[in-house]
């Protein structure tokens, strides 16, 4: 991939149209602007949208800062939720409802007058539109102008900070022989609850750079997480086990100090999903949302990423499952297994997947109009025989990988749990999950090593990469330096017992 592109604006754009309808030679007009012949082809066959585009304004006017924040937080989060939902909302609606959370503050001096509502309408830079029944389908042209805009955002980074974030619902305990039970399934609450987590992903345009993701969960300290001081993901919790402004928030303020160390400014592309409404301002990190109900068309993690990690998961799951049917064991899956799973599925996502998603969407323009597919093939050809035994006639491994395409990863907060979020009340479960599994047994160094010994003998015996030998050795060497480091800490521990 190239670094940086030419970026040309609107007026450049209307300029180059104007030259070629005079006359002018297509390789003389993109010699004079530097532009490749294929970027001036796109241009020309988006040359009636272009014409109708105006200049985007230089500069915008400060608003005016709001006298009660907290209320201003609860009305916005609250007003986004009944919108995406398709619920017209009036303005004497929005007053009553900005009464009701100045009440839950005690918050005795605010007046939601007409002046009010109108400064509120400013400083969040929305109006009151006719709802249309057709709002929840992708509209292409709504897809056609955005992919003019993206071209111009692209201009002013380079491929390596250009990101794409997305959560997904995960029904991590799911074997293969429940699919029926979960299939289709939404899971806003109810039994189902504790069966589910949700991942959020992300990912950079060139594929070089996945970062940690955020698994979160329902309890705050799983029973399987006794003893476990190292965890591959960032472990989060609430009672819902789904995303909220708070989770987001804090997880992008920390990408943006890792940024801000870094020395790099990004650009990251997320869905209008109610937890992203209401970022924090960032230094290093631009939030750029893409159009509403367009995610499935514009969105590169939607495009396959996502669908690669999950069928990466079930066949990790399927393995296990069916070694424990051959050893006549019950099979079970904690939170930490799901998360070691999950952790090996999306490090096996390839670059090239990534690439081809993000190509899919437009971030990057095809050479010779030739689409890549996007591989999704895995080797689980040879288990599905027994799986047959155990899923469903009905049912395919394709279904057993789609449970949870349906599933919610934020939703619609009641009064009390938006205020919490803003009156600094956690309102998470603190609860052990008491359906998990007992804990696994304390492994010693000499054990662990002998165990390596076993991996080390196990692939001796085929033809394997040096780098697998190499990776072996740090391992070892890890195991010593951690059995040394627990040495060190015992001895000045028995010296003050002294």
């Amino acid at each position: 991939m190239s670094s940086k592109r030419k970026c040309l604006s609107i007026s450049d754009k209307k300029k180059i149209i104007e030259e070629i309808e005079s006359g002018k030679k297509k390789k003389e007009v993109a010699d004079s602007f530097k532009i490749p012949f294929s970027s001036l082809s796109t241009i020309l066959k988006q040359k009636e949208a272009i014409l109708n585009t105006t200049d985007a304004q230089s500069s915008r006017k400060k608003r005016r800062l709001s006298e009660f924040p907290r209320i201003e937080q609860c009305l916005f989060t609250w007003f986004n939720q009944v919108r995406q939902q398709n619920i017209p909302v009036s303005g004497i609606l929005i007053k009553e409802k900005a009464k009701s959370y100045a009440e839950m503050f005690g918050i005795s001096d605010f007046n939601a007058s007409d002046g009010w509502l109108s400064n509120f309408k400013k400083r969040h830079n929305f109006v009151f539109k006719k709802i249309c029944g057709e709002s929840a389908s992708v509209d292409e042209d709504i897809c056609n102008d955005w992919q003019m805009k993206l071209q111009d955002l692209l201009c002013e980074y380079d491929p390596k900070n250009v990101f794409n974030a997305d959560e997904t619902g995960l029904f991590f305990k799911c074997l293969p022989d429940r699919t029926l039970t979960f299939k289709n399934e939404k899971c806003h609450g109810g039994k189902l609850s504790k069966e589910r987590v949700t991942l959020l992903f992300a990912v950079n345009m060139d594929g070089s750079e996945k970062l940690r993701p955020l698994f979160i969960g329902k309890s705050a300290k799983p029973r399987c997480f006794k003893n476990v001081k190292s965890l591959p993901v960032t472990y989060k919790n609430n009672k819902k086990s789904w995303m909220t402004t708070k989770l987001w928030n804090e997880w992008l303020e920390t990408l943006n100090n890792d940024m801000r160390k870094q020395h790099r400014k990004i650009i990251i592309f997320v869905d209008n999903c109610t937890a992203h409404n209401n970022p924090p301002t960032l230094s290093n990190v631009r939030i750029e949302f893409l159009p509403a109900n367009t995610t499935s068309k514009l969105q590169p993690l939607d495009q396959g990423i996502i669908k690669n990690f999950k069928l990466l998961y079930r066949k990790e799951i399927v393995s296990e499952f069916l070694a424990c049917l051959d050893n006549n064991d019950s099979p079970k899956v904690t939170v930490l297994t799901a998360i070691i799973i999950s952790h090996k599925a999306w490090n096996n996502v390839t670059t090239q997947t990534i690439q081809n998603c993000f190509r899919k969407c437009g971030f990057v323009k095809t050479i010779d109009n030739e689409e890549e597919e996007i591989p999704m093939t895995l080797e689980v050809d040879t288990q599905h025989n027994t799986l047959s035994t155990v899923l469903n006639d009905q049912l395919t491994f394709e279904d057993y990988v789609a449970i949870d395409d349906d599933l919610a990863v934020c939703g619609s907060l009641t009064d009390d749990e938006i205020f919490a979020s803003f009156n600094n009340e956690e309102g998470y479960d603190e609860e052990n999950d008491e359906e998990e599994s007992p804990e696994d047994p304390i492994v010693n160094s000499k054990e662990a090593k002998l165990g390596l010994r076993a991996v080390l003998s196990y692939l001796q015996r085929h033809d394997i990469d040096d780098n697998v030998f190499s990776s072996i050795l740090n391992l070892d060497n890890t195991i010593d330096k951690v059995n040394s480091s627990s040495c060190k800490q015992s001895k000045i521990s028995d010296f003050f017992k002294k």
